[in-house]
């Protein structure tokens, strides 16, 4: 059995936990550091302990993930917050060219993130002056680099400088220097991986744009992998999170001498040109890009494809996934439950272009779901791997598919599901699976194959359908306004955390028992369990639980 050493981002499920699952779906064993020693956005991580870790684990694993962020700053959040040099931060990341020197035949598969810029007011997982300035940075961000194209018209020239003088010369320079250190630190990894330090490098765009300061520092670093010849081993495109699953998946696909080849097959004619909320390009261009670590490639045919990817893909542009309950239930009797305190929020929250794109998409008859079920099951009687990638909303699945995908046990033998943050975080965390999954399929799965496979699609609907698009939302407007807590997805007073956890436990357990009904009825499975379901980091956007299965 192969095993991988992985010093995750950040110490959330995605991060931490996603990695275990798809590991023993692969047929591998990962090595992992204690999860107290990752850091979040109130405990620093244990830097001295995670470096003596990888230095003591990585020698007796067969390939090492690394987030470059963690050994660097301490975490993606720390990365957007310290202050360190770039001479003290290339220092701690020796450790891998001394593991790389010592064992070389041992590949490394590494990440190091092109600083996101904040779109809005909230500095939860940013500097303090975020909150105050932090939607006129982005703002600012888009036309300076417009400009610098020289693509700015003279009204985007002139609220340009107007934005400047708005923020003061400290904020200002202390975020562009913050940037301009972790852009040195990218570019020392390019050439560590020029030099063979890293046998595969993905330099992820957190939460990225048209424009931006970080969508010109991706461009430079775009030129320079390609002016180097490095294409086969580096790479820079939209995403963060599903990182570590897609290296993971990279490793397997490595040793199974597997090139995947994906033909997607989109739920409306203008899926594959829409461009997504946190990306930079076409979809099916960002498709391509997640392909490129795995080394896959689109099919020519159908026929001809290992995985046939449905893409639930939105019409013009994604709605906000956690508007879509609300818009079902109906804003009016949301209000008539919602204590009078909370009204002037639901009519805020009500009242932006986001809220109304999530309508617009909803009622849209620019894709049709009914025919895309119908067209995936077609595709999953084929006996062939199947996955589904439900992009079509930001930070959840589609409320509509989920429902008629949940009266399908077939749903049960997809390959991979996923609907969860950005595009790029569900394509990449998709397509690890699908592609795992594919290569168990050719050699025959083992039992605990099967187990792990099934119990992360399992915590993939709980999770990104049931949770995300549906019992969150219900928590945010009825649970918190009933603690006399404001709707917010972020974090939650300390006194209060622990009696929302308690909320969100039996809502996740309710929505898990009828998702085990269909599991069951699938054959596949005589039971599933879910327990330890938690708040990581003591707030509603994301949920940590174990889901176990128990296989016919």
């Amino acid at each position: 059995m192969k095993r991988v050493a992985v010093l995750p981002m950040d110490d959330r499920p995605v991060n931490y936990d996603y990695p275990r699952y798809l590991s023993r779906a692969a047929g591998m064993e990962v090595l992992l550091p204690p999860r107290e020693w990752l850091g979040n956005p109130w405990r620093a991580s244990r830097h001295a302990e995670l470096v003596e870790w990888l230095a003591r684990t990585a020698p007796g694993a067969d390939a090492a993930v690394v987030a470059i962020d963690t050994l660097a700053y301490g975490g993606l959040i720390p990365s957007r917050t310290s202050a360190e040099p770039a001479e003290a931060v290339l220092a701690r990341l020796e450790i891998l060219r001394r593991l790389k020197a010592a064992h070389p035949a041992m590949p490394i598969l590494a990440s190091s993130v092109v600083l996101r810029i904040c779109r809005s007011d909230s500095s939860e997982e940013e500097k303090p002056y975020w909150a105050v300035y932090g939607s006129r940075m982005f703002r600012l961000s888009s036309l300076e680099h417009k400009a610098e194209l020289g693509d700015a018209t003279p009204a985007e020239m002139a609220a340009r400088d107007s934005l400047r003088a708005e923020i003061p010369d400290e904020v200002y320079l202390d975020y562009r220097r913050g940037r301009a250190r972790n852009h040195a630190v990218n570019r020392a990894m390019l050439d560590w991986a020029a030099e063979g330090v890293f046998d595969y490098l993905i330099l992820p765009q957190d939460d990225t744009a048209d424009h931006g300061w970080n969508v010109a520092e991706a461009h430079s670093l775009q030129a320079l992998i390609r002016a180097r010849g490095m294409g086969g081993r580096a790479i820079t495109y939209p995403g963060a999170d599903e990182i570590g699953c897609l290296l993971l998946a990279r490793y397997a696909c490595r040793e199974a001498g597997f090139s995947p080849r994906i033909w997607p097959r989109y739920s409306g004619v203008s899926g594959p040109g829409v461009v997504t909320a946190y990306e930079d390009r076409p979809l099916h261009e960002l498709l391509k890009a997640h392909l490129a670590p795995l080394g896959g490639f689109v099919a020519d045919s159908p026929q001809e494809a290992d995985i046939a990817l449905f893409v639930n893909a939105p019409v013009e542009r994604q709605g906000n996934g956690d508007s879509q309950w609300l818009i079902q239930r109906g804003i009016g009797s949301v209000r008539a439950q919602l204590p009078p305190a909370f009204h002037p929020w639901l009519e805020r929250f009500a009242d932006t272009e986001g809220f109304r794109a999530t309508r617009r998409e909803m009622q849209s008859p620019g894709r049709n779901p009914e025919e895309f079920v119908r067209a995936l099951l077609g595709a999953l009687a084929s006996g062939r791997p199947v996955a589904v990638a439900d992009v079509a909303y930001v930070n959840a699945s589609d409320l509509v598919l989920g429902d008629l995908l949940r009266q399908q046990p077939a749903a049960a033998s997809l390959a991979a599901y996923g609907g969860w943050n950005t595009a790029g975080n569900t394509l990449g965390t998709v397509l690890a699976q699908a592609v795992i999954r594919a290569i168990a399929l050719r050699a025959g799965p083992t039992r605990e194959q099967r187990a792990a496979h099934l119990e992360f699609l399992f915590l993939r609907f709980l999770d990104d359908d049931l949770y995300q698009g549906r019992e969150r939302t219900r928590c945010m407007v009825e649970d918190l306004p009933a603690a006399g807590i404001s709707p917010t997805m972020e974090r939650l007073p300390d006194g209060a955390a622990a009696g929302i956890e308690g909320r969100v436990e039996a809502h996740l357990c309710g929505a898990a028992a009828g998702l085990r009904n269909l599991f069951v009825s699938s054959r596949l499975v005589r039971d599933v369990r879910v327990d330890h379901v938690h708040l990581p980091w003591r707030r509603l956007f994301e949920v940590g639980f174990d889901v176990q299965v128990e296989l016919d």
